[in-house]
């Protein structure tokens, strides 16, 4: 899919105006407001960057997923690298240099052209599991855009007082809403202050053991303070098309207590947590026991498979770290790279 043309002009225009405001001389990163899409209803949540004078540009976290995302980056609690998990929509300002020619194709044929250091605009998205790339869907670009014109308008609104926009309940956030006119054809904006709808959790799917199964691995010998590893992490190495190319998983268990790492396989995208299960069901055959405690390394893979690890009598803990995936996964890097 080639990058648009037209539509995306109107990003270009609003990004050329916010360059020009250059709001992130009194805003902050943690200076956060939303703006709700016409289209969709949903709220991107927003940040303008440059503050620190390292990076000019605004960042659009989408909906409440988004918006986690970028507060466990704020306190550092990202177990894997940010690219992997971020789900937003960037702008940032480069060097000519950085362009793809692709991008630099689409500035020439809108008629724009740029000098000097983090002066060329560019827009890409970020969604968890798959590579950055530009934005090419023409409803993103228009949202985009509006996103980035709104935040001209906020910014103007609070440069006398930035920190409006903390208020004192911190469940709120100040958003930027439209509301049709009444020919049908533009929209009005308000600021209002809005709580983040709730994350809908998909329940996910756990493997089926019948009772003959489940009766047959309660039956393995469970040493006592015995315990695994049991990590789910990216690879920094892409595969898949040109077109929307993605980080691949991989599934390493360790065992501490004799320092072995004893399996390890790459995860399925689209089915991982279901594979998590029925890997770790043919490990404990295979092994011939079963640990008292099951460490896990992320809060979501202990609940696909809490289910199957309580009918089956192992403890379920998560942890920040796992040491030896840890190591492992470092080594790994160090190969691919």
């Amino acid at each position: 899919m080639k990058l648009l043309i037209e539509e995306a002009r109107p990003l270009y225009e609003a990004a050329n105006r916010f360059k020009q405001q250059a709001s992130w001389q009194w805003l902050s990163s943690s200076h956060i407001f939303g703006v709700q899409d016409p289209e969709s209803g949903q709220i991107g949540y927003c940040t303008v960057m440059g503050n620190g004078g390292e990076m000019y540009g605004m960042a659009v976290y989408l909906g409440t997923e988004g918006l986690n995302a970028l507060f466990d980056l704020m306190q550092g609690n990202n177990v894997e690298d940010p690219v992997f998990t971020q789900k937003c929509l960037l702008l940032s300002f480069e060097n000519r240099d950085e362009l793809s020619s692709e991008e630099y194709k689409q500035l020439k044929a809108l008629g724009f052209s740029y000098r000097g250091r983090n002066a060329w605009p560019t827009f890409h998205r970020y969604e968890p599991g798959f590579v950055p790339g530009p934005v090419r869907e023409a409803k993103e670009l228009r949202f985009f855009a509006t996103c980035v014109e709104q935040a001209i308008e906020v910014a103007s609104a609070v440069q006398s007082d930035p920190d409006q926009l903390f208020p004192s309940d911190q469940r709120l956030f100040l958003t930027r809403v439209p509301e049709l006119s009444s020919d049908g054809q533009t929209f009005t904006w308000s600021s209002q202050w809005v709580e983040p709808q709730p994350i809908v959790v998909e329940e996910t799917a756990s493997i089926f053991i019948d009772e003959f199964q489940q009766a047959r691995l309660r039956k393995l010998p469970c040493p006592p303070e015995s315990f695994w590893e049991f990590g789910l992490s990216y690879l920094p190495t892409s595969i898949g098309d040109k077109e929307r190319p993605y980080f691949p998983q991989i599934i390493i268990v360790t065992e501490p207590a004799s320092g072995m790492i004893i399996h390890s396989a790459v995860a399925e995208q689209k089915r991982s947590m279901q594979q998590c299960a029925e890997e770790l069901v043919d490990l404990l055959l295979q092994r011939g026991y079963r640990p008292s405690q099951l460490i896990l390394s992320r809060p979501e893979l202990a609940q696909a498979l809490l289910p199957l690890l309580a009918s089956i009598d192992i403890e379920v803990y998560t942890a920040e770290r796992l040491p030896m995936v840890e190591d492992v996964l470092q080594e790994m890097n160090q190969f691919l790279h």
